[in-house]
């Protein structure tokens, strides 16, 4: 039997995947060993998780603590946690680091753990104020990269969401369908076993829809985030609630430009954006981000290797179809 290396894909993940994959790595393996430590040395065992209140986010005490904001989404408190970190980590972050870049990648990764630890922090504190239950600021502790890669998913539906993968051999869904998926079995795990850590994936999803949508510089630096209309919010929704979740979103989105959160769509563009009438609209905007999605990872690969790897066969697919028919969106959110 041959024996099995690491080495050649190791030399396909860029640097910051590399990166991010250590950092996780090393925080979770130093919070098992120092509160293996603390729990032998201490007469009374703190609770689990609660060992080392510096490095995860406890509500009740973390506010001592601000780093814990960012420290706490690499730490991963149980094996299982820690072993699918290990693997969607390098998979998926490697594809994006190639299309985005290594600064853009490691924004979007400390954006979406820090803001998604501060929704659950204040999120512990409002049920602590109605509940009156001290369990839900010093219950398990928010750890975990489970808000990252919730956003994830929503980066690569995004960029190639009518790509259909295949799992197992038999279960088959495209790719814009596997958030909504992946925030159902939240629900149920919240539900089931309680908010922390499952409940960032929720926050996660939308942190990440959110700078996407809004902030995330375009690759020709001219605009920030996504104006097309397959990315809006309310096509997260199934069709019946979608017409509420419009007047809502929308309404936000006018209050958002009223005190400056958000640029309205024109005076971000200068120009309006592109429209897609009819049915067929949303599968033509899809081809076509899949086109500019492979052109910008294929010029990365051009300019940071002299022989560049080929793009993953997850993002391999048909020429784009034909442009969408350009004319002036009123849909904001």
């Amino acid at each position: 039997m041959p024996p099995i290396s690491f080495l050649p894909f190791l030399q396909t993940v860029p640097w910051g995947t590399r990166v991010l994959t250590a950092l996780v790595i090393v925080a979770s393996l130093t919070q098992f060993l120092l509160a293996s430590v603390v729990r032998q040395s201490s007469s009374v065992s703190p609770a689990y998780g609660h060992e080392l209140p510096w490095l995860v986010l406890i509500p009740s005490t973390s506010w001592k603590f601000p780093w814990t904001l960012l420290t706490a989404g690499f730490v991963e408190l149980n094996i299982f946690e820690f072993l699918f970190s290990l693997i969607t980590v390098p998979l998926a972050c490697r594809y994006l680091e190639r299309l985005w870049g290594i600064r853009e990648l490691a924004r979007f990764t400390c954006v979406v753990i820090v803001a998604s630890n501060i929704i659950a922090f204040g999120f512990a504190w409002i049920l602590y104020i109605l509940l009156g239950s001290d369990a839900v600021l010093s219950g398990l502790p928010f750890h975990g990269l489970s808000g990252v890669q919730s956003g994830i998913l929503v980066a690569f539906t995004q960029i190639i969401p009518e790509h259909q993968i295949q799992l197992f051999g038999v279960l088959k869904a495209r790719v814009k369908t596997i958030p909504g998926i992946f925030l159902l079995v939240s629900n149920v795990l919240v539900i089931l076993l309680g908010p922390s850590p499952f409940i960032l994936i929720q926050f996660g999803f939308f942190v990440a829809w959110v700078y996407l949508r809004f902030f995330k510089l375009s690759e020709n630096g001219e605009y920030r985030g996504d104006r097309s209309e397959t990315f809006a919010f309310q096509y997260w929704f199934p069709p019946f609630v979608r017409p509420y979740i419009v007047v809502l979103a929308n309404h936000v989105f006018r209050l958002a430009v009223k005190v400056r959160l958000v640029q309205p769509w024109d005076d971000a563009m200068g120009t309006p954006y592109t429209v897609l009438p009819g049915p067929g609209g949303a599968r033509a905007e899809a081809e076509r981000r899949r086109e500019l999605a492979l052109r910008a990872l294929d010029a990365r690969l051009a300019t940071s290797s002299p022989t560049p790897s080929a793009p993953p066969a997850a993002v391999q697919g048909p020429p784009a179809s034909k442009p969408a028919v350009e004319g002036k969106d009123t849909q904001s959110g």
